[in-house]
Formats: structure tokens, C-alpha cells, sequence
């Protein structure tokens, strides 16, 4: 039987509880899905109604104003920058790449507070984001304003906003995909141009769009740094041939001639991998050499094998 956030809070997840009033919490997703399946996924798959009573659990333990964060997302929700489609949106994913642009912190009015010139009464408006949301009319019944506004910035709901933007890491691509990210709060000032991350967040459009094309943005809710992110001079040859291969066959197999375009190849693997382009064809020349695959003049491959080849790191001396 599923549990609700309190039980969870005061039950399974209360080593991650902290033991003073501070303004967040961090819980492994794996952890998460541990304590109670149904809670995992609704975070997942509905992060908008999930974190709000997950925090307003959180509340009635006596911890006010305290986030709630989740990370280490599984493989299956993690990405790199560009590789989510619209399938992904109002869902929580995981977003890997590097930090090219980082905005000053401004305040964001997450509840602007709206003073009838008329009458004086506060009209709160929850706002979504982009262009102020301003009331429709004024709340007061017996009021007939409907567009003479000041903002009450004390009355309103401020947090700290900063933007950010990230890139598809070791991308061969001449302009490689990027996502904006949002960050709040304690989020800020956290990430400095040049930073790696994995960044949890919900996938969402921004509000009031003018174009077909709907512009994204990454609303953040954890951030995971690497210590050492990878280069591409780090991967190692046989893991190259591991996905060459795999990518030939996939690609092979979706063709009707059973061969496929050696440029395709190229491009999937170091658009996916990072990897360049000079260490595919290494690759393929040595699945080449070891009859896996035969390479024609015109550019083509075809897999050679009737066998699922394994490839393994070399063992050690």
C-alpha cells in the first residue's frame, strides 16, 4: 500500500530530514522509489503537483519554507542537452552538459501582490513566468477597475532568480544544442561558466508563446557537479568499437539494403558519444579487420557477422 509524503517523511526518509530548520532536503530518487514506488513515479511523471506536497508535508513537520530536492534520477531519464523530445515535457529529467552562461541573480516575484488604484485592495497573482500576469479586475465586488495596477513588492512573493544556460558537452556538432535552466534560491550563484553538471529539473515551455516553435527551459531542482567530467581522449578504444558497432547494426537493420551510410555512423556516434570522428573510423577499420563489418568504396557498411560480438575492456597484467 503506498504512503503519503508525512509517512514517508517520518518513516523511511527520515534520515534525510534534517534535525534543524534549514532550507533544503536531498533524497536519492533511487531511494525514493525504495520507500514507495507510487510516490517515485508521480515524481516523475508529475513534478508540478508532486514537489508542492511533498514541501507542504514537509510543513506541517515544522519545516517551513524548506525545498525538497530529489537526484540521481535513473539512466533511463537522464540525457544530454537536445536528446529529449516534447515527450519530455511536464516531466522531471535529468539534463548532462556544460555551463557556457550564467546570468546575475534578480528578484522573481513568484506571487505578484497587485494594489487596486481604485480601491486599494491587494490582488495576489501567481506568476508563471515571462510577461507580468496582472488581474483581470479587481477582487473587490464592488469595485470596476480592470487595468489600474501598482505592484506591492512587499506584499508579493519574492525569490531569487538566476538563468543559466548549458550545452551538449564534447559535441561535434559546429553549434551544439543548448537548454536554459532556471535556478532558484539556494540554487543560485551554485555554478560557474566551465562547470559540468547534471541538473534535475521539470521540462517545461515558457508561457505566452509568439512562435510555432516553443521555447524551452530546464526548471531546476538539483544540481550534481563532476569532480572530473570525462574527456574525449578518456574513452577507451574498445568502448569506440562497442558503439560503432551497435550503431552499424541498428542502423543496418533499419535499412532495406542490410548496409548502411558510414557517414551516419559517424555522426550518431559522435553526435551521442562526444567521441571524434577520427577514432570511428579507427574503429571501423578494425571491426574491418576482424570481419565484423566490410566497408564498400561508395561510403557504405555491412555487418559481416550472424553473431553478437562482445566487446570488453583489455584485461589487466
Amino acid at each position: 500500500m503506498s504512503m503519503d509524503w508525512t509517512a514517508a517523511f517520518e518513516g523511511p526518509l527520515s534520515e534525510y530530514v534534517p534535525t534543524d530548520t534549514t532550507a533544503r532536503i536531498r533524497v536519492p530518487w533511487p531511494e525514493l522509489d525504495d520507500t514507495d514506488h507510487d510516490l517515485a513515479r508521480v515524481v516523475l511523471e508529475d513534478p508540478l503537483s508532486a514537489f508542492p506536497a511533498a514541501e507542504d508535508a514537509l510543513a506541517e513537520l515544522g519545516y517551513t519554507d524548506t525545498a525538497f530536492r530529489v537526484f540521481d534520477l535513473p539512466e533511463s531519464r537522464t540525457y544530454r542537452v537536445g536528446k529529449y523530445g516534447s515527450d519530455a515535457l511536464g516531466t522531471l529529467i535529468g539534463v548532462h552538459g556544460e555551463v557556457v552562461n550564467v546570468e546575475a541573480i534578480k528578484p522573481f516575484a513568484e506571487t505578484a501582490a497587485f494594489e487596486c488604484s481604485y480601491c486599494g485592495t491587494l490582488n495576489p497573482m501567481s506568476q508563471p513566468g515571462g510577461k507580468l500576469v496582472k488581474p483581470f479586475e479587481c477582487q473587490n465586488e464592488t469595485c470596476e477597475n480592470t487595468n489600474q495596477w501598482s505592484l506591492n513588492v512587499s506584499e508579493s512573493e519574492i525569490a531569487d532568480f538566476q538563468e543559466i544556460l548549458i550545452k551538449r558537452t564534447e559535441s561535434s556538432l559546429d553549434d551544439p544544442p543548448v537548454e536554459a535552466v532556471y535556478l532558484w534560491d539556494d540554487l543560485c550563484e551554485t555554478l560557474s561558466k566551465g562547470d559540468v553538471v547534471t541538473i534535475v529539473g521539470t521540462y517545461d515551455t515558457l508561457p505566452w508563446p509568439d512562435e510555432a516553435v516553443l521555447k524551452t527551459y530546464l526548471d531546476a531542482v538539483s544540481i550534481n557537479k563532476s569532480e572530473q567530467p570525462a574527456t574525449v581522449d578518456e574513452v577507451a578504444d574498445w568502448k569506440v568499437k562497442k558503439w560503432t558497432f551497435e550503431e552499424a547494426d541498428r542502423l543496418c537493420d533499419a535499412g532495406s539494403g542490410y548496409d548502411c551510410s558510414k557517414r551516419d555512423v559517424l555522426r550518431s556516434v559522435s553526435d551521442e558519444y562526444g567521441v571524434a570522428e577520427g577514432e570511428i573510423n579507427a574503429a571501423i577499420d578494425n571491426l574491418e579487420e576482424q570481419g565484423y563489418v566490410s566497408e564498400y568504396q561508395d561510403g557504405r557498411i555491412q555487418i559481416t557477422t550472424s553473431s553478437d560480438p562482445t566487446f570488453e575492456p583489455p584485461a589487466e597484467l
